[in-house]
Order: C-alpha cells, then sequence, then structure tokens
C-alpha cells in the first residue's frame, strides 16, 4: 500500500514537472531517468520566437520575456526582468500604453506602439495582450511583433505615391497652362482672322454690280458660314478655358450654371458667397474643372429635374456642394472606384490638399461635396460687392 501511495506521488510530481529526475532500482542496478517538466516544451518554443514576448504583473512589471522581446530593447534580459513596462515606451506613449494595458487586464486586445531602448532609439512594435489568471495571480502576457519593415515599406510607398501626386499636379498645371493659351491664340488669332473675312466679304457685296444675284448668294453664304466658325471658336475656345474664370471663381460658376440650365433645361439653383473671394488661380480652376465634371455626369446619367448648388468658406477651406434629384446609385459599388470622372476629381482635390466624396442612394439622387484648403493662411482677399446670392440662375 506505502508503494502504492509513493508511485502515485512519482507520477504526480512528473505530471506536474515537480521533478528533473528519477532513480529507478533494477537488477542492473540504479539508472537515472531525466524528466522534463510539462511546460518545457513551451519554453523552448517561447525563446525560439521570431517575436518578442512578455508577461506582465498586475502593475506592469516585467516577470519574464524570451530573448527576442530583450533585442528588441537592445539590451539583456537580466536588465528587463523587473523594469516597468512603461519605461519601455516613449513618455508620449505612456497614455496610449496605459490604455492598452487596462484594457488587456479585461479581454484581449490588440494596438501598436513604439518600443525605446535606453539608447533611445525606437521600434514600432505591434502589442497583442492576453489577460492571465492562474489561481489569485493575475497578469498580463504579451507578444510584441517587429513593424519595422511593414513601417519602411509603408513609408516607402507614401513617398512613391506623393511622387506620383507630384507629377500629376504639375501636368494638371502644365495642361491647363497649354489650355488657356490655346484658347487665348484660337480666340484672337482665328476669331480676328474670321472677324476680318466676314467684313472683307460684306464689303465685297456691298461692291457687286447689279443683277449679279448669283455671286451675292455665294457671299452670302460664305458669310453665315465664317459667322458659324466664329461661334465655333469661341466654344472651342471657352470649352479649353472660360475667360470669365478670369473674373473670379464664383461668376464662372454662376455662367456654367446658367449654360448648364440652357442647355438641358434642369433648373439650377445657386448660392453663392455674397462677396467674391480672391482664390488662387489653381484652386479656382481645380473647383470649377470639379463643377463641371459633376454637371456633365448629371447630364448623363442622373435623369434629374432640378440642381442645387452651394459654395461657401468653411474652415480655412473653400466648399463646393452639388446636389441633383436624379435616379441615383448604389455608392458602395465597387465598380465606382474605377470610374475616371470621380477619380479625375479626385485627384485634382488631392493634390491641392482637399477631398471629394460623393454619397448617393438610388432614387434620392447624388451630392457630391468638395473641399480644399485656401492656403496656410486661410485667408483670402475678399472683393465686396462683386457677387450676392443668386437663386434661379
Amino acid at each position: 500500500m506505502a508503494r502504492l501511495q509513493e508511485a502515485e506521488q512519482a507520477l504526480q510530481a512528473i505530471r506536474s514537472g515537480e521533478v528533473d529526475a528519477i532513480i529507478v532500482d533494477g537488477l542492473g542496478g540504479d539508472r537515472v531517468f531525466t524528466i522534463e517538466g510539462a511546460d518545457h516544451i513551451y519554453r523552448v518554443f517561447v525563446e525560439q520566437m521570431n517575436e518578442g514576448a512578455a508577461v506582465l504583473s498586475s502593475d506592469h512589471i516585467l516577470l519574464h520575456c524570451n530573448g527576442r522581446f530583450a533585442s528588441m530593447l537592445g539590451t539583456a534580459m537580466e536588465q528587463v526582468i523587473g523594469a516597468s513596462m512603461l519605461s519601455l515606451v516613449r513618455p508620449g506613449d505612456h497614455a496610449r500604453l496605459g490604455a492598452l494595458l487596462r484594457r488587456a487586464a479585461l479581454k484581449p486586445c490588440r494596438g501598436e506602439i513604439d518600443l525605446q531602448s535606453h539608447e533611445g532609439a525606437r521600434m514600432p512594435v505591434r502589442l497583442s495582450l492576453n489577460p492571465l489568471e492562474q489561481g489569485e495571480t493575475q497578469a498580463i502576457c504579451l507578444i510584441a511583433s517587429d513593424l519595422s519593415e511593414v513601417k519602411n515599406a509603408e513609408q516607402d510607398l507614401r513617398d512613391s505615391s506623393q511622387q506620383l501626386r507630384n507629377l500629376a499636379a504639375r501636368l494638371v498645371k502644365i495642361r491647363e497652362e497649354e489650355r488657356t493659351r490655346i484658347a487665348r491664340e484660337i480666340h484672337d488669332e482665328l476669331g480676328q482672322s474670321l472677324t476680318a473675312v466676314k467684313m472683307d466679304l460684306a464689303w465685297l457685296s456691298g461692291r457687286l454690280p447689279p443683277g449679279n444675284e448669283q455671286m451675292r448668294t455665294r457671299i452670302f453664304t460664305t458669310m453665315r458660314l465664317a459667322d458659324d466658325l466664329i461661334k465655333a471658336v469661341r466654344r472651342i475656345s471657352t470649352d479649353l478655358r472660360p475667360g470669365i474664370l478670369d473674373l473670379g471663381l464664383a461668376a464662372a460658376v454662376e455662367w456654367q450654371a446658367r449654360d448648364f440650365q440652357l442647355r438641358t433645361g434642369i433648373p439650377c439653383q445657386l448660392q453663392l458667397p455674397p462677396q467674391e473671394l480672391v482664390v488662387a488661380p489653381n484652386i479656382a480652376t481645380a473647383l470649377f474643372r470639379i463643377f463641371q465634371e459633376t454637371l456633365t455626369n448629371i447630364t448623363r446619367h442622373a435623369n434629374a429635374t432640378s440642381v442645387e448648388v452651394c459654395m461657401e468658406t468653411q474652415g480655412e477651406g473653400m466648399v463646393l456642394r452639388i446636389h441633383d434629384n436624379g435616379q441615383g446609385f448604389d455608392d458602395t459599388n465597387p465598380a465606382l472606384s474605377k470610374s475616371l470622372g470621380l477619380l479625375g476629381m479626385r485627384e485634382r482635390a488631392v493634390m491641392l490638399g482637399g477631398q471629394v466624396n460623393v454619397s448617393s442612394t438610388p432614387g434620392q439622387g447624388t451630392s457630391v461635396t468638395a473641399w480644399i484648403p485656401l492656403g496656410p493662411a486661410g485667408d483670402c482677399p475678399v472683393l465686396p460687392g462683386i457677387m450676392a446670392n443668386v437663386s434661379g440662375v
């Protein structure tokens, strides 16, 4: 009976990892068998991990960590164990880490933070924290994954995106400048030449001898053709760059809304600033092009019967809102992200530090909101009395 109890006690000790070896008395003499604790394999696994691992007490003192966690801090485990977790991050992250640790005492959570070594080097990590309870002991287990490569890749991607955006902004600027140059040349050169042709035709018509009706009819036909060409020149020149933009953004928006209403028959209600803001040319051009593209989309797709336009300053930026009561669409449709029109509008705003939001619901119309900052100071000169609120262009 006593031997049975001894065997049971030995078995229990082996299972719990309380003994490191047992001695067995056999025919060949005593033999020693080493016994690895039940958690030995887990200890080896934790030490071999590529992630840092640590156990914190309820008051956030490091009770244990693996070698990887210590190497993240650029020091030895002996110098890390016993330290406060708060001392291992920069002071500016104390509040964020404290919130994570308080949450981790109740339930698993995750968060990103920068570890800081004694030399001041920083390492961005993603922490996975879990509460640990064994009897009356409460602790927190954490796994720290190195994000240095991820952050570097993200920064490289941001730098590359910014370079592409700068290039796109430069190309847009060059294109608008070229549009302006071509528009002026078309208007000045072709327009003046066609006007001179028309005047010469009128001069010839007045000097034809009586009875030469065939020649007179041919001259009148050519004069009408010259009139049509002059109108085409004006239209092309205006499409390239409306000269009215030189009078201000509000005036250009009002002109475009009136033209839209005349062409489509869709009433356009305007609410514009009571005083014209002198906006930088690139900002005025961007907002005007966004407005044009939105009206084009309404004409092609919306089946709307009314359009509302509001332009105002908001904070340090200019806001342009366009809402139609058309058929709308599902704005969660992934295909919209490939729409060149929407992409173009958004890029124009982003290149100037702004944004364009499009919201729509089937059967309830569509709203387009563009916001672009006016500049670092957020101030623009005000010219009183140029524009008043307009309703029903």
